[in-house]
């Protein structure tokens, strides 16, 4: 669903009248000059906005199956599109998202005001989303169209802005635990412990999450697989907030081969790479570096003749696959100072180790 915000307005009128009552006579009673008199008062709250801002709200993103990306969710928005090549929206490499014409690359995004960098597959500036949190601990999401406000936290935010925000810590203790099974041999199960208020350390409350997940890939071989670990805390500070979120997650996924208009004609759209079969892959190999030799000694170029139904090279490769161990902490301070100042401030780090493999035909095995 979107939420437009517009100015609020509430208005709020009293009008009194009184008039004596009619004696039985030819004669009306005068009426009293107070009681005439209308009294009117309006009264206007709210803030008005210069700009569209649509939101996704938790209730709407648990209606998306459990481990789908948050971004996944928005497509249901006007003016947004997206697009990937797993049914989840996850698989990094493949996914792209676009508003009104802006693609990923000129808008911002954050969590709880960390940016995450522009969602591109390795972003030297930030943290995919899908990375950063998992769904379901996500409390709304809101996209603003346009050029974003000047107060998020990114440098691409031309096209517009999409902030995801974290959910609070329960005021009660309790939990949730949840399991899902699909096709593609897809488990996943996910768990939460929430503390509750804590008397005992100034009314802190927190919860920890854990949300494990694998599936085999809809095409081609190997599986892909995702653990994440989330705990996020929140205390009172005299009339303000001390906040802050831990994520951890470990990926490990194999690509999809990427795939033209002449791939599909020619391969049709279930074709991936080779893995699990070896001996194709060998035998691509083996034609595209004996045409090299051939072409080296007799100064001739030499066309590869492979397998059918390969037509080149990059048709396939055995496999390619992406390692990622992330990090990512923040400690946020909002406080008023005055009845119209306040502060707000965060700190944040984030940590990423990881690898891309790809197994090609270009160099042999020594």
């Amino acid at each position: 669903m979107k939420t437009a915000l517009f100015t609020n307005v509430a208005v709020a009128a009293l009008l009194s009248t009184a008039l004596a009552p009619t004696a039985f006579a030819d004669t009306v009673a005068a009426a009293d000059p107070v009681a005439d008199e209308a009294i009117t008062e309006v009264i206007v709250y709210g803030q008005g906005q210069s700009r569209q801002i649509q939101a996704v709200k938790a209730s709407e993103l648990a209606l998306e199956a459990p481990g789908t990306s948050p971004l996944k969710a928005i497509d249901k928005l006007p003016g947004v599109t997206f697009q990937s090549a797993d049914p989840f929206g996850a698989y990094e490499w493949s996914t792209r998202i676009g508003v009104r014409g802006f693609n990923q690359n000129q808008m911002g995004f954050t969590l709880d005001g960390v940016p995450l960098g522009d969602m591109s597959y390795g972003n030297h500036n930030g943290l995919h989303i899908s990375r950063a949190i998992t769904n379901e601990d996500v409390a709304r999401v809101e996209l603003t169209q346009g050029a974003g406000s000047l107060s998020t936290a990114s440098t691409s935010n031309l096209g517009g802005t999409l902030q995801f925000f974290s959910r609070d810590p329960s005021y009660d203790m309790g939990g949730e635990l949840a399991g899902t099974v699909g096709s593609e041999a897809m488990h996943r199960l996910y768990g939460r412990f929430e503390t509750g208020e804590i008397a005992q350390l100034n009314n802190l409350r927190a919860y920890v999450s854990i949300a494990d997940q694998k599936t085999d890939k809809w095409k081609g071989g190997s599986e892909q697989k995702q653990r994440q670990i989330s705990a996020k805390a929140v205390m009172p500070v005299g009339e303000g907030e001390l906040s802050g979120f831990f994520n951890r997650s470990e990926r490990r996924e194999q690509d999809y081969q990427d795939m033209s208009f002449d791939m599909i004609s020619r391969l049709g759209r279930d074709w991936d790479n080779f893995q699990p079969n070896w001996a194709l892959a060998n035998q691509v190999g083996a034609a595209y570096q004996q045409a090299a030799i051939q072409s080296a000694l007799t100064g001739v170029p030499v066309a590869p003749v492979y397998p059918a139904p390969v037509g080149t090279v990059d048709d396939a490769y055995y496999y390619g696959a992406g390692v990622r161990d992330d990090n990512l902490g923040a400690l946020s301070l909002s406080y008023p100072l005055t009845d119209t100042i306040s502060f707000s401030g965060s700190v944040y780090k984030h940590t990423n180790e990881g690898q891309g493999l790809w197994v090609t035909p270009y160099q042999p095995s020594p």
